[in-house]
């Protein structure tokens, strides 16, 4: 085991590997055992919204403004009460879903296009502009097996119980998860 004796800075990058690397043994090895079944759940979310976010930021004049103001990076710098109370409107697993579906397809948040354009316009504008930085779109069965993994995160980490797990959906979505990392990873 490593001993960290000084503070460090957890590079975005670097963070999101080890977080897919985690969840990535974590599904291997689950088995039937539900705790590493949704650790995989939730690292695996969470390295897939860093990868998009670091693949997005630097081209986040290209979206609408509220987007955009999503793709900031906060300063590395931890502010206890900043950080503690209020954490900044940054983009969610369903944010960058919607960004990255095929432009036909229904807009997951429509909170996320608010503005002063159409939100028809504005979805429609912003993933022309997220296909045009990574290079990806997510058809409608890989959405709607990635909306299963969020669903499932949502309920297990950020809602309290009780709540039906079915572990076999949560397997049979995991490859989608796998297929998108992979994508925003090259």
């Amino acid at each position: 085991m490593n001993k960290i004796d000084a503070a460090v800075t957890l590079d975005a990058e670097e963070e999101a590997a080890r977080l897919w690397q985690g969840a990535a043994l974590a599904f291997e090895t689950a088995g039937d055992d539900l705790a590493p079944l949704l650790e995989s759940l939730e690292l695996g979310l969470r390295a897939a919204e860093i990868f998009a976010f670091q693949r997005l930021e630097p081209a986040r004049g290209l979206f609408p403004a509220t987007i955009g103001a999503m793709l900031e990076s906060p300063p590395a710098e931890l502010d206890i009460h900043r950080d503690a109370i209020e954490i900044p409107r940054t983009l969610q697993f369903t944010d960058i879903l919607d960004l990255l579906s095929e432009e036909s397809l229904d807009c997951v948040g429509p909170e996320l296009h608010r503005g002063w354009e159409d939100r028809r316009f504005s979805c429609r504008r912003a993933r022309t502009s997220a296909r045009q930085t990574i290079g990806l779109e997510i058809d409608h069965r890989e959405r709607e097996a990635l909306l299963t993994l969020s669903a499932y995160r949502n309920r297990v980490f950020r809602l309290p119980p009780p709540v039906r797990l079915d572990p076999g959906e949560i397997r049979d979505a995991f490859p989608k998860l796998i297929y998108l990392v992979e994508r925003l990873r090259a």
